[in-house]
């Protein structure tokens, strides 16, 4: 199983050690590749919002020598895991600034082929409240990229740090990351046989619709039509 993290952020915190249970876990279903990122050390660039991605492609981005390794690993993995404590009842600013840049394979643009089976994976803790919030800004991402099915764990951990969380809570959410650990584990072992997730396939006909008669965005138009979608292909 191949596994791409981008943490949120840099502290190795309740989130942090959340995801290191959850790799000890998926290990006990076989042998295990993680290929790990953190924000911002490994692409510290806010969207200049030029548009050079969607227009002219994602190597056009400015910033696009610190965002496409994350971009090619996301391509590798069988599980794409996004994770992010609560910042302001939201992702960390860093999460969100690498989220704009990837905006170019939403399905409404470029969607990747190879994203079509993956397992997208989400980890969200906080101190109090924000989580319903933080975790849909990431499932958002996740689901315009067209991954097949995405997996979510939330802990309101009630503490600053891991090691004031109180015993019972942090039992709980052992437990919590041992189930979601056997369903990611579940889900890669029969990602081509799991059924198509209804609104991907509404939206890639909404997009299809939409490219057809596309005249504003040549870049966008051709991508569709190399892999032969706007002529009755269909990637799922």
């Amino acid at each position: 199983m191949k596994i791409t993290v981008i943490n949120g952020s840099m502290r190795h915190g309740i989130t942090w050690h959340c995801l290191e249970i959850m790799k000890q876990e998926l290990a006990e279903y076989g042998e295990v590749e993680v290929e790990e990122f953190f924000l911002p050390e490994d692409m510290p660039h806010f969207c200049q919002g030029c548009f050079s991605c969607f227009m002219k492609g994602e190597d056009t981005c400015p910033h696009a020598a610190a965002v496409q390794p994350l971009a090619q690993a996301i391509l590798r993995a069988d599980v794409v895991a996004l994770t992010s404590p609560v910042y302001a009842m939201d992702v960390s600013g860093q999460m969100k600034a690498l989220l704009d840049h990837l905006c170019y394979q939403w399905l409404s643009h470029r969607p990747h082929p190879l994203m079509f089976n993956k397992i997208g994976l989400i980890l969200t803790t906080a101190a109090g409240s924000g989580l319903p919030h933080t975790r849909k800004t990431m499932k958002n991402s996740l689901c315009f990229w067209g991954v097949k099915r995405v997996i979510s764990y939330t802990a309101r951990a009630a503490a600053m740090r891991w090691s004031d969380i109180p015993p019972k809570r942090l039992a709980k959410i052992k437990k919590a990351l041992h189930r979601r650990a056997a369903k990611v584990a579940n889900c890669v072992a029969k990602a081509d046989r799991l059924p198509n997730p209804l609104i991907r396939s509404v939206l890639f006909a909404l997009m299809r619709a939409m490219q057809k008669s596309n005249d504003w965005n040549a870049t966008d138009r051709e991508h569709w039509q190399a892999q032969g979608w706007l002529s009755g292909k269909k990637p799922f």
